[in-house]
């Protein structure tokens, strides 16, 4: 919160005597009634960010990653060897005033909240069942703290399937959240097309759930001089995973999920004409693809998040991804909602499409906002 300047040269003024006084009482009046505000700071803050921005694009910011303090604090060290070039610090010091200050400085009214890779679950049942359960409580609380700012895509302990059936109950029975959040893949490269994840995606198809997929790093991750593994690897994740869900028939089987992937599907349009389906027999092509490949991408949402940042990579989205599919991300912390927001204003789209994207579309997933 910027605070005004109380602190007046007089000199400068030419004032006589007898004004220098009225000056110094009214100077320390502004000076006491500054101070009884600064007391009661916290309170203010929490009342000035409860209804958000009433004006602006009142943005809907789908890719927005939180660090609740006791998980952060008990994996830290995962989180840092996942993403080395971010210090400690870099997540444990989030909090939620960090992201409300940004999101009111841009024109964000909601965040939805999510874990950011290396996830969750570390290969132990049970801790990540602890884990998926103070996130999601966090989470939860995070969205009464605030009412209409923050939202979350509730984690699950993934490959974890009992764990995640319960959690997936716990989120939309008890905690009412938005969705479920899951990354590209886990357990030694298992893509979500993989049949132990059946189960799983079967559930929240009965829920007809929206469904967040973060990257993550599968495996194989080859070192490039000056390219930290992130850049290359989390945009090719979300492409093998996405063709996996295509080609291993999940999409069609489960067609109540709502999908949103990252960074507009990383470089899943880029590889579509390799991806087509080209060595299918007839039979295959009826089960997997009937309508065809691109078809099948149409189908899904995708955030802008990174991608937005660059007028290349963008036309591509735009040629390919309907306009109704699109959604504002801004991967907060690793990018400034600034950043993104300001990319997405130089869209040279219509006016109507760019609301859908800072907005429109993100309310048809999110009922509880259109209120």
């Amino acid at each position: 919160m910027k605070r005004p300047n109380v602190f007046l040269d007089r000199k400068s003024l030419n004032l006589t005597s007898s004004e220098r006084n009225v000056s110094r009482r009214k100077l320390l009046g502004m000076i006491s009634a500054l101070s009884a505000g600064m007391a009661v700071a916290p309170r203010s803050f929490a009342q000035s960010v409860a209804a958000g921005p009433s004006i602006g694009p009142r943005i809907i910011d789908t890719h927005h990653h939180i660090f609740p303090p006791a998980f952060t604090a008990r994996n830290l060290k995962r989180m840092t060897d996942d993403s080395p070039t971010f210090p400690g610090s870099f997540y444990s010091n989030w909090t939620p005033r960090y992201s409300l200050e940004q999101m009111d400085q841009n024109g964000v009214a909601t965040a939805i909240g999510s874990m950011t890779s290396p996830g969750i679950w570390f290969g132990n049942n049970e801790e990540g069942r602890r884990n998926a359960r103070d996130c999601n409580e966090y989470g939860a609380k995070l969205t009464q703290d605030y009412p209409g700012r923050f939202g979350m895509w509730g984690a699950i302990p993934l490959p974890d399937t009992d764990g995640s059936l319960r959690e997936i109950e716990y989120i939309y029975d008890h905690l009412k959240l938005d969705g479920v959040g899951l990354l590209t893949s886990y357990d030694n490269g298992k893509l979500l097309g993989h049949p132990n994840f059946a189960p799983v995606l079967e559930e929240l198809n009965r829920r007809k759930a929206v469904v967040f997929v973060h990257p993550t790093i599968s495996c194989c991750a080859m070192p490039i001089l000056h390219v930290n593994r992130v850049q290359i690897d989390f945009p090719t994740d979300t492409t093998r995973t996405i063709t996996d869900l295509i080609y291993s028939g999940s999409l069609i089987r489960f067609p109540n999920i709502r999908w949103i992937f990252s960074h507009a599907g990383g470089t899943i349009l880029m590889l579509t004409p390799r991806l087509a389906g080209g060595g299918l027999t007839p039979e295959e092509r009826a089960a997997t693809i009937p309508n065809g490949f691109e078809h099948e991408l149409q189908k899904l949402y995708y955030d802008v998040a990174s991608v937005a940042l660059s007028p290349i990579p963008m036309a591509a989205v735009f040629k390919g991804i309907p306009m109704n599919r699109l959604l504002f991300g801004s991967d907060i912390p690793f990018f400034t909602i600034e950043r993104l927001a300001t990319a997405v204003n130089k869209f040279e789209i219509p006016a109507a499409d760019l609301r859908m994207i800072q907005r429109e579309n993100a309310l048809q997933l999110l009922s509880r906002l259109r209120t």
